[in-house]
């Protein structure tokens, strides 16, 4: 694989080994190899978690996971649990994200208003608020 940094280079080559969710390397049994490799500049789980996002989505490498760690993904199955998990998760967000916009975006538009207002009143009351 062309482009890799020398940490993605590294984690590729341990994961290579381990396709097919039965076969996951353990997140943290992940760390401690390669951290082998990086004695100087040790990495946590977040840093593993980011560079497999990386290689996911910036190399195009088909990885997935489980209860049990990391893989490559082999079958269509793994594939479609893994892209299922993914929808789900990003459903979720955008749920979220719509119930804080409806909760919250009358108070903002409350704020947004007496803003306005202070704002007239500083410039000399010439302009009359909106909603007035």
């Amino acid at each position: 694989m062309e482009n890799l940094n020398p940490l993605e280079a590294t984690i590729l080559a341990i994961i290579e080994g381990h396709r097919g969710k039965e076969n996951a390397v353990p997140r943290t049994g992940l760390v401690d190899r390669v951290n082998l490799h990086w004695p100087m500049n040790p990495v946590d789980e977040r840093k593993i978690r980011i560079t497999m996002k990386h290689l996911t989505t910036q190399h195009g490498i088909a990885i997935g996971s489980c209860h049990g760690g990391y893989f490559i993904v082999e079958t269509e199955e793994e594939l479609q649990k893994v892209t299922k998990y993914y929808r789900s998760y990003a459903l979720t967000l955008l749920f979220t994200e719509s119930k804080l916009r409806k909760v919250h975006i009358a108070d903002l538009l409350g704020q947004i208003k007496i803003q306005f207002d202070k704002e007239c009143r500083n410039a000399g009351g010439e302009h009359e608020s909106v909603g007035n």
